[in-house]
């Protein structure tokens, strides 16, 4: 009797455990999409006055990608990937949206990024990026790649990950 209890209590720890290191990947998705969903609609007016970080982002380059989305959607693509952080506390949803100009060039309108707080059962966010300025994207890229190159990315299920790196937003 002794023994089932402790193998009891040792199940139960490791199922605890092992819960609380198990991602809701649908239930982060959800809420990621939810919280990028004006943006990726082109419903920016919210942000007219924003005062971002310098280099970071510019209303006008959301205009740029609104007005494509209204008269010429032809070739843009917009892609969504979940990344876990370097704190295991945190994962982030990406959100991208860039169009080919020839087999080479690509111009990337914006990245967004929503991190999310996973230490507890109740999902939050904790912090947001918005990226439309080539620094800023560039820097988003070079770790976007290091996602896409390195084992972490195969931890992932298929579902929530853009299926190639995306194209790296600068020339050569």
């Amino acid at each position: 009797m002794k023994n089932n209890f402790v193998f009891i209590f040792w199940l139960l720890f490791v199922f605890s455990a092992s819960s609380q290191n198990t991602i809701n990947y649908k239930l982060f998705d959800s809420l990621g999409k939810a919280y990028t969903s004006s943006l990726k609609n082109g419903n920016i007016e919210h942000l007219k006055n924003a005062k971002p970080p310098k280099d970071t982002w510019t209303y006008s380059r959301l205009l740029d990608y609104k007005n494509i989305l209204e008269n010429n959607s032809d070739g843009l693509i917009i892609g969504t990937f979940i990344e876990p952080s370097a704190d295991n506390s945190y994962y982030g949803f990406n959100l991208f949206a860039y169009k080919r100009i020839d087999n080479k060039n690509f111009e990337y309108y914006f990245a967004a990024i929503i991190n999310i707080d996973v230490s507890n059962d109740v999902y939050k966010v904790d912090r947001s990026y918005l990226f439309t300025e080539a620094v800023a994207l560039d820097r988003w890229w070079s770790h976007v790649l290091w996602f896409y190159e390195g084992d972490t990315f195969k931890d992932i299920p298929e579902n929530y990950v853009f299926p190639v790196c995306p194209p790296p937003p600068f020339k050569d």
